[in-house]
């Protein structure tokens, strides 16, 4: 299955990659605990995992462009996997649209 969902987030680009690119910060969006991983940005090869109670979510970052664009390789559980791509393409000062796919 394929989807691309986009959204206009009233959040800067900045803010939004913050969200995603700092697993504390994924961590606490998602309401998860991080289960490991590094303590600051992340940056190609890096690995964290995401838990809560008995699930637990890992993502190896692939390739991250700043402030632009995050890939992914997510595993969940019962064998799922996701190949994830973030776009955050600034839309104004304080707006931007993000795109998953």
């Amino acid at each position: 299955m394929e989807v691309c969902p986009t959204e206009i987030v009233h959040a800067s680009a900045e803010r939004v990659w913050h969200l995603v690119t700092e697993p504390q910060e994924l961590a606490r969006w998602t309401g998860m605990k991080l289960a490991s991983g590094p303590a600051g940005t992340v940056c190609a090869g890096d690995r964290f995992v995401l838990g809560a109670g008995p699930m637990h979510v890992s993502f190896e970052v692939l390739e991250t462009e700043p402030l632009r664009s995050l890939r992914l390789f997510i595993r969940f559980p019962f064998g799922i996997v996701n190949h994830e791509q973030i776009q955050i393409t600034p839309a104004g000062v304080d707006t931007c649209r993000v795109t998953f796919n």
